[in-house]
């Protein structure tokens, strides 16, 4: 027996559009393509109306315009406009019917159909399906999350008849969720459980838990949303200023190898004094020179009686500045100007000062030639 040709449709807000969104179609495809039952021919993403009235959604346009940005790469799913240019919010049950019939009219080569569509009506069937004068049938089938099928235990939320269609008449593909027991929800549900043998259940082995209502939160607080969405739909989001985002003020380009990148950090002016205040480790240190580490010669506590040497220690490094300057250039001085330098000095080379217990410093002279420690 053939396999079944099947498009895998998924309606929701995309409020913004995920990459799990988008890794959803592919995880169920490779799981029917495994099982060797169906063989799917496309994908199509149905947002819903502006009359859905969620919390903080945007606009139709708005949410189009970030899914064909987030589908620009895509070669196989598509996005249909078709629920948000109704009048109404549309049930999902109306949708699929919609979608099916339609493909139903073009497979049949129904010319009254294909002349009297508008494009909007058609950019979602695949163009392998347009393309192609097989006639096979395709079945759409409902791809969604553990979550939407577990809603359909919550009262009052659908209809009885609206889930036996949706289940019996075009069938499940489900993507399991961490914690989530379809097959246990499926066995507990009549209307599920008779329609078990279209219910597809696909384990996610590399769970993702990626919210559009925690990647708004993100959003709002100027947190980073980068590889949870397509890098187009970030930027369309700030443009736009949707979920409460505004411009940032300043915008940093990063300098990538390839010659094309076109990838910016974007840092909010409320955070931008906190990641540009150096911290100590930022500071360039400049070497210091012969006379400025003789100047800045001091005694550790552990060898000298820091009272006794309070007194002391400015006329020890008096004679020790005179010391080390003459030892770096010598006695060669002719009217204030050295005529040559006799040693080399460098950062590290220093004096070695011993004190005694009574205050009483002295200055023991290091050769020249291997620079001393500072103890």
């Amino acid at each position: 027996m053939a396999p079944t040709r099947v498009i895998l449709m998924s309606c929701g807000s995309y409020n913004p559009p995920t990459n799990m969104h988008l890794r959803m179609f592919e995880i169920a495809r490779d799981h029917l393509h495994r099982m060797g039952t169906h063989v799917v021919v496309g994908g199509v993403i149905s947002p819903v109306h502006d009359a859905y009235a969620k919390k903080e959604l945007a606009s139709a346009t708005h949410r189009c315009a970030m899914l064909r940005l987030a589908l620009h790469n895509n070669d196989w799913i598509r996005l249909s406009t078709w629920e948000t240019r109704q009048h109404c919010w549309t049930k999902t049950r109306l949708s699929l019917q919609h979608h099916q019939n339609l493909l139903n009219s073009f497979l049949s080569n129904s010319n009254d159909i294909k002349h009297h569509l508008q494009i909007e009506d058609m950019e979602w069937i695949p163009e392998n399906v347009k393309n192609n004068s097989d006639n096979t049938p395709i079945q759409i089938k409902l791809l969604c999350g553990a979550d939407l099928l577990e809603s359909f235990g919550i009262c009052g939320l659908w209809l009885e008849e609206d889930i036996d269609a949706i289940v019996g008449e075009h069938g499940l593909v489900v993507i399991t969720r961490e914690g989530s027991n379809p097959n246990k929800f499926i066995y507990d549900s009549d209307i599920l459980s008779k329609h078990m043998h279209n219910i597809c259940i696909v384990t996610e082995w590399i769970p993702n838990e990626v919210s559009s209502t925690r990647i708004r939160r993100a959003l709002k607080r100027s947190e980073s949303v980068r590889y949870l969405l397509q890098d187009s739909v970030i930027d369309y989001i700030y443009k736009h200023e949707i979920y409460d985002t505004r411009p940032l003020d300043t915008t940093i380009k990063l300098e990538l190898s390839s010659p094309n990148a076109n990838n910016y950090l974007h840092i909010d002016s409320r955070y931008l004094s906190a990641f540009l205040t150096p911290s100590p480790s930022d500071v360039t240190m400049d070497s210091p020179s012969p006379i400025e580490i003789a100047a800045s010669i001091d005694v550790p506590d552990a060898v000298v009686l820091r009272r006794n040497m309070q007194n002391a220690v400015g006329d020890v490094l008096d004679v020790a500045r005179e010391q080390f300057i003459s030892s770096a250039i010598g006695n060669n001085v002719d009217n204030g100007n050295v005529k040559h330098v006799v040693k080399a000095a460098y950062p590290g080379q220093a004096k070695q000062i011993i004190a005694s217990g009574t205050g009483i410093a002295r200055i023991v002279d290091e050769d020249s030639t291997n620079p001393a420690c500072l103890l």
